[in-house]
This record gives C-alpha cells, sequence and structure tokens, in this order.
C-alpha cells in the first residue's frame, strides 16, 4: 500500500540510477521521483538533502583509487546536507581492506567533508531509507520526541522523576535531596549554599542545577514539522 505521503516536493533520481531499480520502488511507495542527470549525487531533494549511493565494492575501489574524496569534494560544494548510503555486506568491506584504512575514510568523511555515511543491507533497504528521509524532510516526524519517557504515576516516584531531571543529579542524590528539602518545589527554590547543605553536592552541581532552573529558553529543537 503506498504511504499517504501528502504533497511531497520532487525526489530527483540520476539517470544512471535508473538500473537499480529505486527510484521505481519509491514511486510504488507511493513518492514523486523525477529521473533526470544530476550534476553531483544520485539522488536529490532540492534545498534538503542530495545523497551518493555507494554498494560496498565499489566503495573499497573508491578509497583505493582516489576517487571518495573527489566525489566527497563535489558533494560537499553543492551546498545541501550531503549523504552517502553504504550498501551491501559490510563484511565484504573489511575482508578487502585494512579496517583501519575504512575507519580513516569514514571518519574524514565526516570530519572534513561533513558527509554522513548511512548502512542499507541491499536496494530495498536503501529505498526505506530515502523514502524516510523524504518523509521526514518534507514533513517531520508528525510529533515531538519526548526527552524524558515512562513517567512514575506514584507519588514517590513523580517526586523522584522531576529531582533527577536537574543536571547532575542521579537517583541516589536525587532521595537525598527530597529527604533534604522535603518536596521536588522546595528542592527547586534552594539557593546554591542551600543546595550544598545536602551531602555530595559541591559547588559545581549546586551551580548547574541553579542554572538550569534559571535559564529561559531562546529556541526548541522540534521533530513535528520539517526541518528549516
Amino acid at each position: 500500500m503506498p504511504l499517504d505521503v501528502g504533497q511531497p516536493q520532487v525526489l530527483f533520481v540520476d539517470s544512471q540510477e535508473k538500473l537499480s531499480g529505486i527510484g521505481s520502488r519509491l514511486s510504488r511507495m507511493g513518492f514523486s521521483v523525477r529521473t533526470r542527470k544530476l550534476p553531483v549525487g544520485d539522488y536529490a531533494l532540492p534545498g534538503s538533502f542530495v545523497i551518493e549511493r555507494k554498494e560496498a565494492n565499489d566503495f573499497v575501489t573508491s578509497i583505493m583509487n582516489g576517487h571518495l574524496f573527489h566525489q566527497a569534494e563535489l558533494l560537499a560544494s553543492q551546498g545541501d546536507r550531503s549523504l552517502m548510503i553504504l550498501e551491501g555486506n559490510m563484511d565484504e568491506i573489511y575482508s578487502a581492506m585494512d579496517p583501519e584504512s575504512i575507519a580513516g575514510a569514514v571518519s574524514a568523511l565526516f570530519l572534513f567533508y561533513g558527509i554522513a555515511i548511512l548502512p542499507s543491507s541491499d536496494v530495498d533497504g536503501t529505498a526505506r531509507l530515502i523514502g524516510r528521509l523524504l518523509r521526514h524532510a518534507t514533513r517531520g516526524l508528525g510529533y515531538e520526541i519526548p526527552m524524558r519517557t515512562d513517567k512514575p504515576r506514584y507519588d514517590s516516584g513523580a517526586a523522584l522523576f522531576l529531582v533527577e531531571g536537574l543536571p547532575g543529579v542521579g537517583p541516589g542524590m536525587a532521595r537525598k535531596l527530597l529527604q533534604h528539602f522535603g518536596t521536588p518545589a522546595k528542592v527547586f527554590a534552594a539557593s546554591a549554599r542551600e543546595l550544598r547543605a545536602v551531602r555530595g553536592v559541591g559547588p559545581t552541581t549546586s551551580a548547574s542545577i541553579v542554572g538550569a532552573l534559571n535559564t529561559a529558553p531562546t529556541a526548541f529543537r522540534s521533530t513535528r514539522s520539517a526541518p528549516q
């Protein structure tokens, strides 16, 4: 069944990638796909991302002949977020080349070119991965990811849950703070000096707690809608 993707932007597939069948797979999934000659990369969502797909053996070969970093330079210079999907059996890569060389190439791609490596087992996995990227880039996740989960329903658990959210405060310290102050509200209202009266709370932790409680956020990361 096609995914409900609303009216997504068009994903462009390089004409040389047509034989992979990934574009047709994405079309059957309900995405809007067009084939054309791309100046760089194999897949592009304009203004969002450009993807280079590499099979395992091709990845090793491109490291050995130096072509990998020529492609990386082209990807990094085109301005959008650049990704590289590494497709196939990773064991084949490590059997064909020194693992240190592979780790060095992956590290260099990320640190110096800003290119993330995303693994995929096969063309079906690549189509699913690109489909997720396309949907998230155009629509977001549709919900906000909670910072904390599994909120307790009982009184003492709720109190501990609140206090454990403070910086530098684990389960044991949360109990000490509640035993000393009585309630989360009193913990939150305590000064740095009052916090240091609790055994185990030093200047760094007390300053971090007070600083966090008095911070006025100016921006929030949202996953509900498409990234800006």
